[in-house]
């Protein structure tokens, strides 16, 4: 078999499983496993107006090396239980649930008792087609329940943010690269119908056989990989690992030098969709400034843009204005992750958290000066351009004057957003009079955190659940912010900041971004108000 490209799909009415499912409004279906097995799912739920008789579980993948992943799903089916109206539970089993072999007839039983709902398990995906069992369908776990009674009343979870494999898919960009995603097929449907931008074609999907999570994906793997890179289209092959070859151990050396016999350079992401896309990118960029430090000139003129994705920036378009600034002050403008990075950095442009590790790696190992506010608005462009200046070591042309602020406003603004957006954003409103700023961001792990908390200039809420962001949600008059969170937070004024981290492909269009022309418009209602 010949792996095939993973191509954007635009998909917005089709029959499922789980479809089927929800249509009985006394029902719950719980998800488990990685980030990338649910996203998708939360994304059908949202569309057809089930979000609350959906529930995502996120097991670490310590668990299932471990074998306490059982007892989180136990914990997420009791939990779902018990949302007033629900009379059935429906586990949607990952492919780590059929691989790993928890006892299901036992969960069926006893959770059943236990909690008084009908408990049931679904096989679903290319393991449970592969298992050699024949499994229930959507239509028999139906037909077997008793007559529907009532309706989940539930509020939703928070949308699961986009994996970090797909983060590093939508990072990693250099013109002659492919990027290899080995995948059993649902996490390619997850990728294709929400986190692939349109126009990519050097995405590909390596799928394995049925015995080859068995005995190991390697020989599938490198023979694939192989014979990808004998078509001598592609420089460069980028290895992107999903939950379950991650889960096995998989080994990528024999992958690797499959293409490296073709002439091809060969290199292997540890993605594993169990961190988000802020973590995946993040780590991508400090590998690859590591890696390219080695052959680095000396410092030239070279600005380096660190932290820039379309899914966790937006539109190029938005950088178009800043790079030829940096152009005119004789700056060679790179973009980490597009452009070759052949000299060691005369700055670093922050534009995003995805940076922050490489940006501050660079700063300790190389002494490279760091700039990370954004030209957003007057204000905020004035202070980008005399940092930018500072940074170089020229003199700030001071080209726009500072908007001074009329009367104080008593507005309780809440900022939702990457903290270096937040910051621009913030420095814009407070130009304006605005004085009652706060800022937060939602973290999927403590991995993410720790990068928000290491970006963030002042203090900013890092928010894993919507228990955590409620009160400041709650206090706030307006907050600017994606539209996802409104089902799960409650009606609000909001100014939208849509981010593909939640949103996917449809948040970063022409004019998406913070200083993208869509928020700007958005932005000036508010401060005209």
């Amino acid at each position: 078999m010949r792996m095939q490209p993973i191509v954007a799909e635009d998909i917005k009415d089709f029959d499922t499983s789980l479809d089927r499912l929800w249509a009985r409004r006394d029902l719950v279906v719980v998800a488990a496993g990685a980030l990338i097995c649910f996203r998708s799912i939360y994304r059908r739920a949202r569309q057809i107006g089930a979000l609350g008789q959906f529930r995502y579980a996120a097991v670490r993948a310590e668990d299932y090396v471990l074998g306490t992943a059982e007892e989180a799903i136990r914990d997420a089916v009791r939990d779902a239980a018990r949302l007033p109206g629900t009379r059935a539970v429906v586990i949607y089993l990952s492919c780590l649930d059929i691989l790993t072999r928890p006892d299901f007839s036992d969960i069926e039983r006893t959770l059943s008792a236990e909690t008084g709902c009908i408990v049931r398990c679904f096989f679903r995906g290319p393991l449970a087609k592969a298992d050699g069992i024949r499994h229930e369908t959507a239509e028999e776990i139906l037909a077997a329940l008793p007559p529907e009674e009532g309706a989940v009343t539930a509020s939703a979870q928070l949308p699961p943010p986009m994996s970090d494999t797909a983060g590093v898919a939508d990072f990693l960009r250099e013109e002659g690269s492919a990027h290899v995603l080995v995948t059993p097929s649902g996490c390619r449907n997850a990728l294709a119908r929400m986190d692939l931008m349109p126009g990519r074609s050097d995405i590909y999907a390596l799928i394995p056989q049925a015995e080859d999570y068995i005995f190991g994906m390697e020989e599938t793997a490198a023979a694939e990989t192989g014979a990808l890179a004998a078509e001598g289209a592609y420089r460069m092959v980028h290895l992107l690992s999903s939950p379950v070859p991650a889960f096995m151990a998989m080994e990528t050396t024999p992958v690797l030098q499959a293409a490296e016999e073709h002439g091809c350079r060969a290199c292997a992401s540890p993605t594993d969709d169990f961190h988000d896309a802020v973590y995946g990118a993040a780590e991508a960029a400090l590998r690859l400034v590591q890696e390219a430090a080695d052959g680095w000139r000396e410092a030239g003129r070279t600005a380096l843009i660190l932290g820039y994705s379309p899914l966790l920036f937006g539109d190029m378009a938005q950088l178009d204005a800043p790079i030829d600034f940096l152009t005119a002050y004789g700056c060679n403008v790179c973009i980490a992750g597009r452009d070759a990075l052949t000299e060691r950095p005369a700055l670093v442009w922050l534009v995003s958290v995805a940076g922050v590790s490489a940006a501050e790696w660079l700063h300790r190992e190389c002494g490279v000066p760091v700039v990370r506010s954004l030209p957003l608005g007057d204000a905020g462009r004035t202070a980008w351009r005399a940092e930018i200046a500072a940074a170089l070591g020229l003199p700030s042309e001071g080209t726009f004057a500072e908007q001074t602020a009329g009367d104080m406003r008593a507005d309780k603004i809440l900022i939702i957003a990457d903290p270096i957006a937040a910051v621009a954003i913030a420095y814009l409103l407070r130009s304006y009079g605005f004085c009652n700023i706060h800022s937060a961001a939602y973290a999927w792990g403590e991995e993410t955190a720790v990068l928000y908390r290491q970006a963030a200039d002042t203090d900013v809420l890092v928010f894993r659940t919507a228990a955590d962001l409620q009160s400041a949600w709650n206090a706030a008059d307006a907050v600017i912010a994606d539209p996802a969170l409104l089902p799960v937070m409650g009606e609000k004024r909001i100014v939208p900041l849509p981010s593909g981290l939640l949103s996917g492909r449809d948040a970063a269009g022409e004019g998406s971004g913070v200083l993208g022309a869509d928020f700007t418009s958005l932005l000036q209602a508010l401060l005209k108000q």
